[in-house]
């Protein structure tokens, strides 16, 4: 599944207070959030790539939502943005998009264990 850049104006619109339950967001709210959505995704497209802004994936919605919700409020209160939060939101995103473990058992090829305790042995 996945949500799309609309989706994503009103979920930013909701975690900064400007949302209000049954009622359209005014344009200017609306631009604002919508007009940071491109950029968090350009700056963040070496840890996540996302390739449609229509086409968010799911796993990453509610941090990029974040990521987004940080740079909308520095708009709002024209302020500049505050980089810790990003880094922490960033950091989210890469535990997200890092490859689950496998937890499978490396083993060892009995030859080069063999060669191992021969040359061993030699320098002794």
């Amino acid at each position: 599944m996945s949500k799309t850049a609309d989706n994503l104006v009103y979920e930013v619109a909701s975690i900064l207070g400007k949302a209000v339950a049954g009622e359209s967001l005014g344009a200017v709210e609306y631009e604002t959030i919508d007009g940071s959505i491109d950029p968090v995704l350009a700056e963040v497209e070496t840890i996540a790539y996302i390739g449609d802004r229509d086409d968010i994936p799911d796993k990453y919605f509610q941090t990029i939502a974040r990521l987004v919700a940080v740079h909308a409020a520095a708009k709002f209160a024209n302020a500049p943005v505050d980089l810790s939060a990003v880094r922490d939101h960033e950091s989210r995103l890469q535990y997200l998009a890092a490859g689950g473990r496998s937890r499978r058992t490396l083993r060892v090829d009995a030859g080069v264990l063999q060669d191992r305790t021969r040359r061993w042995n030699w320098h002794q």
